[in-house]
């Protein structure tokens, strides 16, 4: 499942200050893999499955129900960290923050986001 409201961060691309800011940047990670780009051999990382854990922004009301729209809490994401490290030392329900977007690699191809960080910051979980 991807972010119901990817829209309110996006235009013609997407707002990640104005992410991180109603999701105080922390997101549960779920899942990772390792990532090679076929294109660019040199974009090597690791794609990691985040889970929205908090949303203060105000989506508004559907236009066709008049009902107020959900947030992103308990949605999950997906975003591509190319630092040449194909693996994290996180497990799930760790705490990852996002690091800096690479701009240039990140897309939105109609509701689909294609997110592409340097890094991220993990908060390892008590145990």
């Amino acid at each position: 499942m991807s972010l119901q409201n990817a829209w309110y961060f996006s235009q013609n691309s997407f707002n990640d200050t104005k992410f991180k800011s109603v999701t105080n940047n922390q997101f549960v990670l779920v899942s990772q893999h390792p990532y090679a780009s076929k294109k660019n051999p040199q974009d090597i990382g690791v794609t990691l499955t985040l889970q929205v854990v908090k949303d203060t922004a105000d989506y508004g009301v559907d236009k066709k129900t008049g009902m107020k729209r959900d947030n992103n809490v308990l949605n999950t994401f997906d975003v591509t960290v190319l630092n040449g490290v194909q693996h994290l030392d996180a497990q799930k329900g760790d705490v990852i923050r996002l690091g800096a977007m690479i701009v240039e690699k990140t897309f939105i191809i109609g509701f689909d986001l294609i997110l592409r960080y340097k890094d991220v910051q993990v908060i390892k979980r008590a145990k």
